[in-house]
């Protein structure tokens, strides 16, 4: 990859609806001093390949040496320069409606430097943009935030900050305010947005943790719960009525409960309980 070009990427009507995009990408031999009074527009990670700069974050001055990187979040103020030549970085610029969830469920909350493990991996995910962008003059946007969304996972993964977290343990942490919520909640109206608030992400990142870690979206997991209390009044509360049962766990609408409760039973209501006396 040539470290001394910058690419622009002009953003599509595809790409600012989806979670991630590319604003820029690009690097530098002999990158120069920088002075951002305001921040930037965009997120950023700027990776230091060789040489040695410093970055300065209100009153903090960090030392930017190969195997790190600076990972620069929007609208905040920050200076950077050379202070061992060539200092050679390369970075992507990047942004999307979900960049910020997605970033704080990696636990990346400010701008920051990071030391990274493997630096070789991120430079090749960087490469593996820089490619896409060099081969058509307009990439396909859906492979652009696929690469950016692996760059951020991969930051994650191999930043020294961070343990590695293979299995989905870490995800369902993440999630339990919500389930705790369904669980305690699940007679009543429950949206969406009532889930997303007790994560504090937003909907759209609320339905990829649910179906990240349960496989399942939210109002679907909602459902199940729904039922799994319904079975149980079936069997056992002989007196209560199907319609009954429904509001108790939650459904508006009797007619819709027996739809999900045929949907996943694959019997109704009536000849569920039928089967259990």
């Amino acid at each position: 990859m040539s470290l001394s070009r910058k690419i622009w990427n002009t953003p599509t009507e595809v790409d600012v609806h989806l979670p991630l995009y590319i604003a820029s990408i690009g690097g530098w031999k002999n990158q120069p001093e920088v002075l951002r009074k305001n921040g930037l527009p965009t997120f950023q990670w700027v990776q230091c390949v060789d040489g040695k700069g410093v970055l300065k974050l209100a009153d903090k001055e960090i030392t930017v040496s190969k195997g790190q990187g600076m990972l620069l979040f929007p609208s905040v103020p920050h200076h950077y320069y050379p202070v061992e030549s060539p200092w050679s970085v390369q970075w992507v610029e990047f942004q999307g409606r979900l960049t910020k969830d997605i970033l704080r469920t990696l636990h990346f909350h400010e701008s920051t430097v990071l030391d990274i493990k493997q630096p070789d991996q991120l430079l090749g995910r960087i490469q593996e943009i820089y490619a896409l962008f060099s081969a058509k003059r307009m990439p396909p946007s859906h492979d652009c935030s696929q690469a950016v969304y692996g760059l951020l996972l991969d930051l994650h993964r191999y930043s020294s900050q961070f343990e590695c977290h293979e299995s989905s343990d870490e995800y369902y942490e993440m999630i339990q305010p919500a389930l705790s919520y369904i669980e305690q909640h699940y007679n009543r109206t429950i949206t969406l947005q009532d889930l997303a608030d007790q994560l504090g992400v937003s909907m759209p990142y609320t339905c990829v943790l649910f179906q990240q870690t349960l496989g399942t979206r939210p109002i679907e997991y909602l459902n199940r719960i729904r039922i799994q209390k319904a079975k149980e009044l079936l069997s056992q509360a002989e007196n209560l009525e199907v319609k009954s049962i429904a509001e108790m766990v939650g459904f508006d609408h009797p007619s819709y409960f027996i739809k999900i409760f045929k949907r996943s039973e694959g019997l109704t209501p009536t000849a569920f309980r039928k089967l259990c006396q």
